[in-house]
């Protein structure tokens, strides 16, 4: 369906009356169509008509308003490309809003939805939200203007963030309209309790149809990448239940990893984390000495795995940090945010201060301090586009890999103690629909879910607008069905 929208912001001197009005029209980008139509055309279109956005409460009753709903303005101009689905992390996040919520919260960055002038009429083709933003609150440098997902509005980036209420952020999932709940224990599980199995979910790629899992051998010295069919464009009626779980291993590859493994007893699987970088299209192994921290002086092995040819290049990461790195960095009930590898760099944390270190792979000697703002990040729940995510039951956190910053947010996660933390695992080439792996009823479960923060448009204003805490400031955004974007 074609769509055209066109963003109008009023700035307002509080002082003088005097009115500052920039307009500009947008790009409508791919991120609402590929949801719609990514993993092999799975989407539920009637479920999602029927039971509409069921993954939060208080969610728009109208699908144009489910989808383009959330407002974020940007400090850089983002560009004119419709496959920009996310801001990159060089883009700093000025001001957010969300449509039919007033903000109540200490959070200087969202505004508020104008309830009496927003109009949203669908049967006529037309919805313009009018959001309002008070002298204290998206203060900055402002160069672009998108429509997001609702959620999104709560992907501010501050140093000090509120607390909120739990929002499911993790689990947006249209009440199954993406797929819904699949049961992958045994072939697919994690080494996450309660399970005994080894290994963990990589990737999912579609046009292949397989899922692609992996798993660290000790006692065979092996790294192991076993490849699961999908289903999504074809189906073997000979596929049969074994224990409890669907057969659907298709092949395995193994590699020898004899000269990698620094640790070879019984706890080894401890000392050994895989990881995926989509974005780089890399797999990483990470190989750590034994014991609960890792010494001054003590090196970490890396071994990054072309993902199409599985051509093989190491590197050795030293700790010379001045002090001990955390040990263990195998996934158990979460994934941990030490020893991962992304974006060319190793990310590994103190075990007494939390202090986040990161090591460029380009040269690992490097070693640089993250910036916390007294804050923290264990668990990692997701990684894409310059940013790592988690999502604790009150707020979130994100790490800016572009500032070397730890902010928090308000997406918060799921508010169950016993579900544990959820991980994000990538579908190639489909990066606003991933899948979510999470602990429930003591399996491991995945579902199709939305990365909330995507942008649905770009407004890239003709020129910078700078709002201060002598302006209070108004964000018309008007969508009409039926016109060239």
């Amino acid at each position: 369906m074609k769509l055209h929208g066109h963003a109008r912001l009023e700035l307002t001197d509080v002082h003088t009356g005097e009115v500052e009005v920039v307009e500009s029209d947008n790009l409508i980008t791919n991120a609402v169509s590929d949801i719609f139509n990514g993993y092999g055309g799975s989407l539920n279109k009637a479920m999602l008509l029927w039971r509409g956005d069921t993954g939060y409460t208080g969610a728009p009753k109208d699908l144009i308003s489910m989808f383009y709903g959330g407002l974020l303005l940007y400090d850089t101009a983002l560009g004119a490309e419709p496959g920009t689905l996310f801001a990159p992390a060089a883009a700093g996040v000025v001001g957010t809003a969300r449509c039919n919520v007033v903000n109540t919260t200490k959070n200087t960055t969202r505004g508020s939805a104008n309830l009496t002038e927003t109009n949203i009429d669908p049967a006529g083709g037309v919805v313009s939200y009018v959001y309002e933003f008070a002298t204290n609150q998206a203060n900055g440098i402002i160069r672009s203007v998108c429509l997001t997902h609702p959620m999104g509005a709560l992907y501010s980036e501050m140093t000090e963030a509120p607390d909120a209420s739990p929002t499911n952020i993790d689990r947006l999932a249209f009440g199954g309209a993406l797929g819904g709940d699949q049961l992958l224990t045994g072939l697919l599980a994690t080494d996450c309790y309660p399970t005994n199995e080894k290994g963990v979910l990589l990737y999912v790629d579609p046009a292949a149809d397989e899922a692609v899992a992996g798993r660290v051998d000790v006692e065979n010295a092996a790294l192991e990448l076993r490849h699961h069919c999908l289903g999504l464009h074809t189906l073997d009626l000979f596929r049969r239940d074994t224990a409890g779980t669907w057969d659907s291993l298709l092949r395995t590859e193994t590699l020898d990893i004899t000269d990698f493994l620094q640790d070879v007893s019984a706890n080894a699987g401890r000392y050994c984390r895989l990881c995926f970088d989509a974005e780089a299209d890399k797999l990483y192994l990470v190989s750590i000495p034994a014991g609960s921290s890792i010494a001054v002086g003590a090196s970490i092995k890396v071994r990054e795995y072309d993902r199409k040819t599985l051509a093989a290049k190491d590197y050795t990461v030293p700790n010379n940090t001045g002090g001990t790195l955390r040990g263990l960095v195998s996934e158990s009930r979460a994934t941990p945010l030490n020893g991962t590898v992304y974006g060319g760099s190793l990310y590994m944390t103190d075990p007494a201060t939390y202090q986040i270190y990161r090591f460029p792979l380009s040269d690992p000697t490097d070693v640089q301090a993250v910036t916390m703002h007294s804050d923290y990040m264990q668990p990692l729940c997701d990684a894409h586009d310059g940013r790592l995510y988690c999502y604790y039951r009150t707020r979130g956190v994100v790490l800016n890999t572009e500032k070397n910053e730890l902010f928090s947010c308000e997406a918060a996660g799921y508010d169950t103690a016993s579900s544990g933390f959820s991980t994000t695992v990538p579908v190639l080439g489909e990066p606003a629909v991933p899948l979510r792996r999470y602990l429930s009823d003591n399996r491991i479960r995945t579902e199709r879910v939305l990365r909330a923060n995507y942008l649905a448009t770009i407004n890239d204003l003709p020129k910078a607008v700078e709002k201060t805490a002598d302006k209070t400031m108004k964000v018309i955004y008007t969508l009409r069905k039926g016109e060239d974007a």
